[in-house]
């Protein structure tokens, strides 16, 4: 087994990621030695997770397990298709098990002018191959890669999926700019826009952050090798070195690295100015997303950005004429109800705010964002027994579900359970997804103690 994991890591399909190296290593040297493993002890020992690593609320694991199998699947359809054996996984098992005596199938006997044709195929290709080598040397002296229309038009698409920020449309997005890569490999926007989308489900609480943005280093850093002047790509590794490392000196410099490279770019001034706002710095965030704002203003993930630094402002009725702009552009924009919901909490204007949790919540596919906000607005109205109901789900989520820590910091920061608060907030810290924590109303009956204060010098915000 030892020899055939040897041949894996040193196909295309892992050499270029770590994690996937070291998981796959570590499960089998695991079952070389015969030693069961479980889900916890790969996190803590694989991907190095904190001892209170807890699998029901973190499914890194899982979701790493996936793209294990999906890309030893890839690889046994190409160059390890004729090694006469295999490493497989179970389904719903961490144990490999290796398979052998697999054979390709042999190759039929044709006749002669079978073996003509043959030939005469191969003299075409070569000569194909031949023109490839010209156009790629021409593409060189003149510092253009010959075109392909169909990965160009994938990553069209996958744009417009891009721009709608839901987990289904990141998703889709993903897939299409996987597709762009398919079909032109060396075509450096094409790993960009898969680097955004890794970016955003990092930073969005969709998946595990530390995770996630792994992939989107990796691909931002693919891109760059292609070409360095990618703008997508120096944003991506921006928004990582902030959102999830605390890095705001080396996010400052790829971000603003971005906008130099593509002004057009309004995402770059997007994160610049959430960043800005994030470490206390609003007066040098408004001119930024201002500057965002006016290259696309009907983009709404950038109107929202723009509402949400209202709210974080405290400026909770400027907030509250932002969302309705959004809501009469695009009555069911789900980010803008979520934006007016707690607007309108901050405001006491419970049963409006109420609203319009129940139909972010409705409007969620899987994430319990909605749910989360409903239960923390129940604890400040005194309905106590239905904002501890929710908790409870939140508490035990189904295996293909990601409940963010941070929500959980807030349901317990309104219930006045402040020490399980600051114990999830800890886990959010930890996990990367608390960086909003230096401007949030949400925790400020939490600002005064000392171990939440200890909490922003170790998310790198104090």
């Amino acid at each position: 087994m030892r020899a055939e994991l040897d041949r894996i890591l040193s196909s295309a399909e892992f050499r270029g990621s770590e994690r996937r190296v070291r998981l796959l290593t570590y499960l089998v040297e695991k079952a070389i030695a015969g030693e069961p493993v479980k889900e916890y002890a790969i996190g803590v020992d694989v991907f190095e997770k904190p001892t209170d690593y807890d699998p029901r609320i973190d499914p890194s694991v899982r979701v790493e397990m996936g793209r294990v199998r999906v890309k030893l699947a890839d690889y046994y359809a190409g160059e390890g298709g004729a090694n006469g054996q295999r490493i497989e996984f179970p389904k719903r098992s961490y144990t490999p098990i290796l398979i052998e005596g697999v054979e390709p199938p042999a190759p039929e006997r044709r006749a002669s002018w079978l073996e003509a044709h043959l030939v005469a195929t191969l003299i075409v290709a070569a000569g194909l191959c031949v023109a490839g080598v010209v156009g790629w040397r021409l593409a060189a002296r003149t510092g253009k890669p010959p075109d392909n229309p169909q990965a160009r038009e994938f990553c069209a698409k996958a744009r417009f999926f891009w721009n709608k920020r839901t987990s289904e449309s990141l998703q889709t997005s993903l897939e299409l700019y996987q597709q762009a890569i398919r079909q032109w490999p060396r075509y450096a926007p094409a790993y960009g826009g898969e680097a955004l989308c890794y970016v955003v489900l990092a930073t969005n609480s969709i998946l595990p952050a530390d995770q996630t943005a792994s992939q989107a280093i990796d691909t931002a850093k693919a891109a760059i090798a292609l070409d360095p002047n990618v703008a997508e790509a120096h944003a991506v590794l921006g928004w990582v070195a902030y959102a999830v490392h605390g890095d705001w000196k080396t996010a400052d410099i790829e971000l603003k690295r971005a906008e130099e490279l593509d002004p057009s770019f309004a995402t770059a001034f997007q994160w610049r100015a959430l960043g800005l706002l994030y470490v206390g710095k609003p007066d040098e965030s408004a001119p930024e997303i201002a500057k965002a704002v006016q290259l696309d203003p009907v983009s709404m993930p950038l109107l929202a950005a723009d509402g949400m630094i209202s709210y974080y402002r405290r400026r909770y009725d400027e907030s509250i004429e932002k969302a309705h702009k959004m809501l009469a552009m695009e009555p069911a924009y789900r980010s803008a109800h979520l934006m007016l919901g707690s607007a309108l909490e901050a405001k006491r204007d419970w049963a409006a705010a109420e609203r319009e949790f129940h139909t972010v919540a409705l409007a969620s596919s899987g994430d319990m964002e909605g749910l989360a906000h409903l239960a923390r607005l129940y604890a400040l109205t005194g309905r106590i027994d239905q904002s501890k109901g929710i908790l409870a789900k939140l508490l035990t989520p189904a295996p293909d579900q990601y409940v963010d820590p941070y929500q959980l910091a807030f349901i317990y920061t309104a219930l006045g359970e402040k020490e399980k608060a600051l114990e999830w907030l800890e886990k959010a810290v930890r996990q990367h997804t608390s960086i909003t924590m230096k401007v949030d109303p949400y925790l400020d009956p939490l600002r005064a103690e000392p171990r939440f204060q200890g909490l922003l010098v170790e998310a790198h915000l104090n």
